[in-house]
């Protein structure tokens, strides 16, 4: 299952404590969402994804910032 976030910036995450829900405020108000739990944790398994793709170069080849 993917979860796509507009291209806004985030401006504000908030988990709700009686529906623990997760309230995505974004710059452009016209985005902002409520969504929850479980799309929460598949948001943040995406990114964390992401971010391994990204720094994988530098993780298998450290010298890179040595030059």
């Amino acid at each position: 299952m993917t979860i796509t976030l507009p291209k806004s910036p985030v401006r504000k995450i908030h988990r709700c404590i009686k529906c623990n829900n997760v309230s995505i405020y974004f710059w452009d108000p016209k985005y902002d969402q409520s969504v929850t739990t479980d799309e929460w944790m598949t948001i943040c398994e995406q990114g964390k994804d992401a971010l391994r793709k990204i720094i994988q170069p530098i993780s298998e080849d450290p010298k890179f910032f040595l030059d």
